[in-house]
């Protein structure tokens, strides 16, 4: 490839800096690095600023001769395959790691080499145009040959997450290999899921519909270790629908492993009604179950937010969340002269005058959404608005406040929740029943 070896040498603050290196047709590396004319087996922070150098230089000179699109990023781990490199620098009281001096420690020599070859490396490639050339695209088949590696392995792992209980029937997958951006929304139905899975990006948005309201998943009890554990997963694996989510996450249940996790985002999508915030609730009632809740405490449980309305003015359509939402919009778009007070009887005629002008249109579930409206409105990234799940006050584990709520509301004792109606139920606007 090269008819002689690269060769850079200079001085800098007493230090005097020799390098010669060339690249072959093979795939491994030879170093040998030297300081005072001993050498370093373990090499060292010379070495360190030598490769450090010439990663960014090498990247550099890519990104300038290549457009935005075609961007590759280049690791040391490519640029050091087929390189064989001596390095030599000289210099007063070097600092070694032992007394076999294997290894250079001296700080001050990484910032002096990296300069050094940063400088004259970037001279070279400058002069030799066409060398550098054969030696980029060597490197780049480098990275790419490292990339397509990369998926396979990956696409082994996540195929492997099925092995022992076999991928959910009614699971459209997403289609990268890797988690990260990935998407997993689950939804109630198969109206829902067959808009959803339309209306979706099936490059990184899966769609997992689940078939009517779930199991509640609230184990009660004093005992909060492992008997508490065991009967609250005894219930989860008693349901078929759970089943399926557990097996679509790919976490295992008794064998939990979040590295396991198949998706980045588990965004629980239902109805905006009364029935959708219910079947929200079991969801999150399981996800609030060890060991599950450890995917709430790390991120990765949202709440899709999708519109009740949608309203139609002059050929123009917006999306509106709620009840309360559209009052806001009505009172914001309506012709109101005067103040009137939120709940009295004018304040009702006149909500009910405006909607009578307006084409609403309301929507029974995610199933009655075309697909592009859905897209718009709940799928869109650009659009879309999204509730992270975590605990009270931010705090990343459970609280005694989080679990009391959810005992009240999940809980087999019916007095406690009745009085949690009782004592809310006048702050309830608009129920929809």
């Amino acid at each position: 490839m090269f008819k002689k070896p690269v060769y850079v040498t200079a001085t800098k603050n007493n230090v005097v800096v020799e390098c010669s290196f060339e690249w072959n047709a093979g795939y491994s590396e030879e170093v040998l690095p030297f300081t005072n004319n001993i050498p370093q087996k373990d090499g060292g922070t010379h070495l360190l600023g030598f490769r450090t150098a010439l990663t960014r230089v090498i990247n550099k000179y890519t990104a300038d001769r290549n457009n935005k699109k075609n961007k590759i990023s280049l690791s040391g781990e490519d640029i050091k395959e087929g390189l064989t490199t001596v390095l030599s620098i000289k210099m007063p009281d070097p600092k070694f790691s032992s007394q076999t001096k294997d290894k250079l420690v001296s700080s001050e020599i990484r910032n002096i080499v990296e300069h050094i070859i940063s400088e004259k490396v970037s001279t070279w490639f400058d002069q030799n145009p066409s060398i550098a050339k054969v030696v980029l695209e060597k490197i780049t088949q480098a990275a790419m040959a490292r990339d397509v590696a990369r998926k396979a392995r990956d696409n082994v792992r996540r195929k492997g997450t099925f092995e022992l209980s076999g991928l959910p029937g009614k699971l459209a997958d997403c289609q990268i290999q890797k988690r990260e951006g990935t998407e997993l929304f689950i939804v109630e139905g198969d109206s829902a899921g067959g808009s959803a899975k339309q209306g979706r990006i099936r490059e990184y948005q899966a769609v997992l519909p689940l078939r009517g309201k779930i199991l509640n998943t609230y184990v009660n009890g004093k005992s909060n270790g492992e008997d508490q554990s065991t009967k609250a997963l005894s219930k989860m694996m008693s349901s078929n629908e759970i089943v399926t989510l557990i097996n679509a996450l790919g976490t295992g249940s008794k064998d939990f492993n979040i590295e396991n996790l198949r998706y980045d985002k588990i965004v629980i999508m239902t109805d905006a009604d009364v029935d959708g915030s219910h079947i929200r609730t079991l969801l999150l009632t399981f996800f609030n179950n060890y060991p599950f809740n450890r995917l709430i405490e790390n991120g990765h449980v949202y709440l899709a937010q999708p519109p009740l309305f949608k309203v139609t003015k002059a050929n123009k359509s917006i999306y509106i969340k709620d009840e309360k939402a559209l009052e806001n919009y009505i009172l914001e778009n309506g012709n109101l002269n005067k103040k009137i007070k939120k709940g009295s009887v004018e304040y009702k005629k006149f909500i009910q005058e405006q909607r009578e002008k307006l084409s609403i249109q309301r929507f029974k579930g995610l199933g009655e959404m075309n697909p592009d409206e859905l897209w718009e409105t709940t799928l869109n990234p650009d659009n879309r608005t999204m509730l992270r799940v975590q605990y009270s006050k931010g705090t990343k584990e459970k609280s005694k406040d989080d679990q009391k709520m959810i005992k009240i509301l999940m809980g087999d004792e019916v007095a406690p929740r009745k009085d949690f109606i009782t004592n809310n139920a006048l702050d309830v606007v608009n129920l929809d029943i």
